[in-house]
């Protein structure tokens, strides 16, 4: 008989990977484009991220379902991959999850430090930068502990600092709100162009294939809690990241945006335009509760499938020790990252982008493709193909970017 979990969990597992950090990232690449663009872009990514984990999502059952495969439902990315496009794809494949998830928890652990300096800082206690390296060690060792208690308990910690975050949100939006000007929303600003640098930024904001495999060891391939996971999760993040547009567009305004920049688009730059231009004295405080509970969020989900990746690459088991060893491995080397480059987190979560594209799109594809001509899966080639090409497109756009060939 199936274990019964109840669907929030997964739902929680979801929107916890993408409504965090990566939020404060989003005003930023998007405010060349502004409002209308960035929302059409918005739709357009999380349409093709949706359509995408479905793809990789019925990959993944397919194989499990297959007894000649000695699959599970606790099989990762690294095994699925294996069994279907053979040991160079799988290789090529764990070194482009292994960076994603490297650099982004590389990005959480920065931007915790930096909005925890930030907090420190507006209370009157400013700590010298030797001491602020030291609150990303500090900070990974806590998120590494609670993931190594499993994805159970990941769910519960979750559940609080979702809450809360969700609290928080509330009320700054409810102090932002005030100050939102209409005509900043409706300005007519005719830049597409800028729509460019930004799908890779909304690739990796969406990006929730990592977790599929998590979804399925968590649910024990019930495919019908997964794909519902899977839809009001993302879902849920696409409502969010709109509604955030509005809110710091529609205070800060296009002219606004420049301090921003200026001040080098670190999570303290954007809370103080936002704060600036806010009528609520507490905004600052609730700004911060919510920065932190959002980086926490992010870091935990995104945690918890870098460490079950590394547990099914190394056939590690559930023991004490095998789980240290899985946290320590998962943790460790972003932790340093951070405490060497303290101030990389804009730049890393765009650059997660490139390899988001060929592992969560351009590799499910050819998977699918695979298993087609297997005969093991019966599905029309435009799916894959399209979700390849997607990938394609955005693996280019960022490469343009690298080599400054787009406008910024």
């Amino acid at each position: 008989m199936a274990k019964t979990t109840p669907l929030w969990n997964g739902i929680l597992l979801v929107a916890g990977g993408a409504l965090g950090a990566g939020m404060f990232a989003l005003p930023m690449v998007s405010a060349g484009a502004w409002m209308w663009w960035s929302t059409i872009g918005l739709f357009l990514v999380w349409g093709m991220t949706f359509v995408s984990a479905k793809l990789f999502v019925m990959v993944n059952l397919a194989l499990i379902a297959d007894t000649r495969n000695n699959l599970d439902h606790r099989s990762s990315f690294d095994s699925l991959v294996l069994q279907t496009l053979g040991r160079w794809w799988s290789r090529l494949n764990n070194v482009s999850i292994v960076f994603i998830m490297m650099i982004l928890m590389y990005a959480y652990t920065s931007a915790g430090a930096s909005i925890a300096d930030y907090s420190l800082t507006s209370l009157g206690v400013g700590i010298d930068d030797s001491y602020r390296r030291w609150l990303s060690i500090g900070f990974a060792t806590l998120i590494a502990i609670t993931v190594a208690f499993g994805t159970s308990f990941v769910s519960r910690v979750l559940l609080v600092f979702l809450v809360m975050m969700a609290i928080a949100f509330i009320v700054s939006a409810l102090g932002i709100i005030p100050s939102v000007e209409l005509n900043h929303l409706t300005i007519s600003i005719n830049a597409p162009q800028y729509l460019l640098e930004a799908l890779p930024v909304y690739m990796t904001a969406f990006a929730c294939a990592g977790l599929i495999p998590s979804l399925v060891r968590h649910y024990h391939a019930q495919p019908e809690k997964v794909n519902k996971s899977l839809f009001w999760g993302s879902v849920l993040v696409l409502l969010v990241y709109v509604l955030w547009l509005i809110l710091t567009f529609g205070s800060i305004g296009r002219d606004g945006f420049t301090a921003v920049f200026a001040g080098g688009s670190n999570l303290g730059e954007l809370v103080t335009a936002l704060v600036n231009n806010g009528v609520d004295n507490s905004l600052e405080v609730r700004l911060n509760l919510f920065s932190h509970c959002a980086i926490i969020t992010s870091f935990l989900s995104v945690g918890l499938g870098l460490f079950h990746f590394i547990q099914d690459k190394f056939s590690l088991g559930d023991t004490l020790s095998q789980r240290l060893f899985a946290a320590t491995c998962c943790f460790g080397p972003p932790a340093i990252a951070s405490f060497v480059l303290p101030y990389g987190f804009i730049h890393a979560i765009g650059f997660a982008g490139m390899f988001v594209a060929f592992s969560f799109f351009f590799l499910p594809g050819m998977m699918a493709l695979a298993l087609k001509q297997k005969g093991v899966i019966i599905i029309s080639n435009r799916i894959p193909l399209l979700v390849i090409l997607f990938g394609l497109v955005i693996l280019g756009l960022k490469s343009a970017l690298l080599f400054s060939w787009l406008p910024t």
